[in-house]
């Protein structure tokens, strides 16, 4: 895997509206560190750190249904979620399909030509 690819798995995960702010300031980090040492240590942790912040679909649908998601999200937003969060499930989903998530995944698919 090339740098430029791992790059833009970096930058799609710092772009994702969803990643949580972890996510976003270890992107952050590996970005500034361009050209750096410590680069290399942080893009051993690149797949780490998309496993500890990837979503299980039973996650997302658990955290849909709860009062913390309408505090959030809004009643209706909250009940799109945890009906999306459903169907993709019943279609075999494993893991969440929000851009966060999303990026995480095809990180963890890479993770042999990572690491």
């Amino acid at each position: 895997m090339t740098h430029t690819q791992v790059k833009e798995l970096v930058q799609a995960l710092l772009d994702a509206p969803t990643s949580n702010p972890t996510l976003k300031e270890f992107a952050q980090s590996w970005i500034n560190a361009e050209g750096k040492p410590e680069q290399e240590e942080l893009t051993k942790q690149l797949v780490s750190v998309a496993e500890q912040n990837i979503a299980l679909i039973d996650e997302t649908i658990a955290f849909a249904g709860s009062e913390r998601a309408v505090q959030i999200l809004g009643e209706e937003g909250a009940a799109n979620l945890l009906q999306h969060a459903k169907d993709i499930k019943a279609q075999g989903a494993e893991f969440c399909d929000c851009d966060s998530c999303v990026a995480c995944k095809n990180v963890i698919d890479l993770k042999a030509e990572i690491e």
